[in-house]
């Protein structure tokens, strides 16, 4: 996807300087919550005791957050992160080659958390909303394919994994009315049952954090 249009490139820029100057509020020892704008519209500044670096941006994709991740880690020295990236690599006409390489990029993100030795709480994209504004710039099928690539990438590899795929999803595979704005950004609604997924999650790793080592999945 090095050739997509980045019509994004200076609000990156913008959420580069406020991610910086969020850091230092923030500290080491937090929760850095990384990915595109699902994450960058997350309105809370703490989940449970600790305070949230959300270190969203809008429209990216896996290959351009994967630079990302690195610094992120080494600047902000969280105590546990949070990811969610995938969603605008699932648009309309998404190719399987492209899901291909898009899990490629995700699996070595997760890797950059092993490496700094920061448990990460996998989320997946959640499904889209039909019939609204935005539903038909995204492929449903390409979503949730990419959704159960990126389960399997986390199985052995994230402290825990929460698949909004299927939490935020009706009988049918599409979300449940009211999850979505748009039919892709999340509601006010489904980000607080967001939030209390990740509460209770986050709450779980945590504790568990140096006993037994086992991976949590909701």
């Amino acid at each position: 996807m090095t050739s997509q249009p980045n019509p994004f490139a200076p609000h990156w820029l913008i959420r580069d300087i406020v991610i910086s100057s969020h850091k230092s509020a923030v500290g080491p020892g937090g929760l850095l919550f990384i990915g595109d704008s699902i994450v960058e519209g997350f309105y809370w500044n703490c989940i449970g005791p600790l305070p949230v670096l959300n270190a969203g941006y809008s429209g990216i994709w896996t290959e351009a957050l994967e630079r990302r991740v690195p610094l992120l880690l080494t600047s902000a020295e969280p105590r546990i992160a949070v990811l969610l990236v995938g969603t605008n690599d699932a648009k309309k006409d998404c190719t399987e080659s492209a899901l291909d390489g898009a899990a490629e990029h995700f699996e070595r993100i997760v890797r950059h958390f092993g490496d700094a030795q920061v448990p990460v709480v996998v989320l997946t994209p959640p499904p889209i909303e039909q019939a609204k504004r935005l539903t038909s710039f995204y492929s449903p099928d390409a979503m949730a394919s990419l959704s159960r690539r990126i389960v399997e990438i986390a199985e052995d590899r994230a402290a825990a994994i929460v698949d909004l795929q299927k939490e935020f999803a009706d009988e049918t595979g599409a979300a449940r009315e009211g999850m979505t704005t748009d039919g892709i950004h999340l509601s006010a609604q489904a980000y607080r049952l967001l939030h209390d997924m990740l509460e209770t999650t986050i709450a779980a790793t945590t504790a568990r954090r140096g006993n037994d080592g086992t991976r949590e999945k909701s």
